[in-house]
């Protein structure tokens, strides 16, 4: 990843955590977004700045998305990578129980704001002559569970966006793709409810998914390795799609 920069969303714990660490060890510029500093800073401590941007953004609101681009080419000279890895779990429930903020909630976290992603990067990557956009989709969105009904359409609505976004701007070079990965051990895991869903029962290979897993899927799409590879959702489930 040595003289690339990449925009991670969602950075301050868990999968954007281990990916901002990962993206850093292979020599890239990581710009590391998260609604909350107390991550950020704990980055900021340990990794220094001289590879290493921080800001609090909300990754569901245009003008600060467009502030951290911004910043992001002021600072390194280019977006060559953007992965909207934010956000939010949903308590397992029934459907009639669902209220209209959980819902809304999800749509505009785990949806929306990839929108709102490529409206404020595609142009730079158009202009810069190419990119990549990564999104953090769900098993849930390939193979839906039971009780996870807003969750499931977000991460679906995700995973068929980038494949969307994947087949209009392959002629400008911006190879699109999704990572799904089943249940992570981080610490949004506890705020999805009890169930086999969120336990190692989950995977064939009898554990869950870590964030250095999804770091790991990720780090490939961004790299020379993945230029290739478009429209793509690819499982990170330890089986669980076979």
């Amino acid at each position: 990843m040595t003289g690339t920069t990449t925009i991670i969303t969602g950075a301050g714990s868990g999968m954007g955590r281990a990916s901002v660490e990962r993206f850093l060890a292979e020599g890239g510029n990581v710009v590391a977004v998260d609604i909350r500093d107390e991550g950020l800073a704990e980055l900021r401590s340990i990794y220094g700045d001289e590879h290493l941007l921080t800001a609090t953004c909300d990754a569901a609101d245009q003008a600060a998305v467009n502030d951290v681009v911004q910043q992001t080419l002021d600072r390194f000279g280019a977006v060559d990578v953007y992965f909207n890895n934010a956000g939010v779990p949903f308590v397992a429930k029934p459907i009639e129980e669902v209220t209209d903020e959980e819902w809304d909630l999800n749509m505009t976290v785990n949806l929306k704001a990839i929108f709102i992603a490529a409206r404020a990067v595609v142009p730079v990557m158009k202009k810069q002559g190419g990119g990549k956009i990564i999104v953090t989709a769900s098993m849930a969105g390939l193979r839906p569970r039971p009780n996870l009904g807003p969750y499931t359409v977000a991460k679906g609505g995700a995973t068929h966006f980038a494949k969307a976004l994947a087949i209009e701007l392959a002629p400008a070079n911006i190879r699109v793709n999704a990572v799904c990965p089943v249940a992570a051990d981080t610490p949004m895991l506890p705020q999805f409810g009890a169930g086999d869903h969120i336990t190692a029962n989950a995977t064939p290979l009898g554990r869950l998914c870590s964030a250095e897993d999804v770091a790991a899927a990720a780090l490939y799409l961004a790299s020379d390795d993945g230029n290739f590879i478009t429209g793509l959702a690819i499982p990170v489930d330890g089986g669980r799609s076979i």
